[in-house]
């Protein structure tokens, strides 16, 4: 065994809490989902699950990463940690890592399980697991998240989305769960109209999945599937088009700067709006009002 890695497991465990760790950034999408994204090495820490569960993914690194406390796997990118609340751990932390850590609380991930698997929530109890591999869960985790920018209202909606997805393939993957019957055809007519209306009328500020799911009465999850299905996108994609609509308008009606644009239709600042617009557009704010 490595000197160092030895002397340091001779050490009394330091917490996570209070560890030389760097937090890379953070999010919480709502009262009970939180994603943080993380730095740091050559540490023997404990890890105390007191509040929430958590589901961790290493990024880089991990190779020299272990539990001391059990006899378990090296850690590598791509490798899972589950840490069911009120589960405590140890840990030797090797090189320099970066991971991501999804928190969830209890009661999120049972309603979850109910809405999407109508199963009793009391039967839901997560396993304890180190150092897992899976395929299809790595790609949400890197393709979705880690890439996304996530300070930006912009990105709320997906980042629920693909969060809830995260969850249920996690759920799908301990067994025991099947989904319910998928309901087809879309959204009706009315509440078509009705959630459309309401992405229109608050296209300005931040929207939750919760909100349009609860006008449609519907789980979040058959919620998304069911908008889908009626307009061939996603509500982060629809809610997009809309601003896109409303900047068209701006820049063809009035002299507002692009800064200010942007924050008056939601996004975050302009270099957002002029990416979105140049993707659906295929041209910049700029070469628009020019054209105009």
């Amino acid at each position: 065994m490595n000197a160092i890695i030895e002397k340091s497991i001779n050490k009394k465990p330091i917490s996570f809490e209070l560890s030389k760790k760097t937090c890379v950034r953070q999010k919480s999408l709502t009262h009970g989902l939180t994603w943080a994204h993380y730095r740091n090495k050559d540490e023997h820490l404990s890890y105390e699950n007191k509040n929430q569960h958590t589901l961790s993914m290493y990024l880089t690194g991990g190779y020299n990463t272990f539990r001391t406390d059990i006899k378990a796997n090296k850690g590598a990118p791509g490798k899972f940690c589950l840490m069911p609340k009120g589960a405590d751990s140890q840990w030797q932390v090797g090189d320099t890592q970066e991971f991501m850590h999804l928190y969830f609380d209890d009661t999120y991930i049972k309603k979850l399980a109910l809405s999407v698997f109508d199963i009793d929530p009391r039967s839901v109890q997560l396993p304890e697991l180190t150092f897992t591999q899976d395929l299809g869960l790595e790609a949400l985790f890197r393709h979705n998240m880690a890439t996304a920018n996530w300070h930006t209202n912009d990105m709320h909606l997906a980042m629920e989305q693909v969060t809830d997805t995260i969850l249920i393939s996690m759920l799908q993957n301990m067994g025991n769960t099947k989904l319910k019957t998928p309901l087809k055809g879309g959204l009706s007519p009315r509440v078509y109209i009705l959630v459309c209306d309401y992405i229109h009328a608050n296209y300005q500020r931040q929207i939750y999945l919760s909100e349009l799911a609860k006008l449609a009465q519907l789980s979040e999850y058959h919620f998304c599937r069911m908008f889908k299905e009626s307009l061939a996108q996603t509500p982060q994609e629809y809610l997009v088009k809309v601003r896109i609509e409303h900047v068209k308008n701006a820049l063809l009606h009035s002299t507002q700067n692009l800064a200010d644009i942007a924050l008056k239709v939601g996004f975050s600042n302009q270099s957002h709006m002029g990416r979105y617009f140049k993707k659906l557009i295929g041209i910049s704010p700029r070469e628009f009002r020019k054209l105009a």
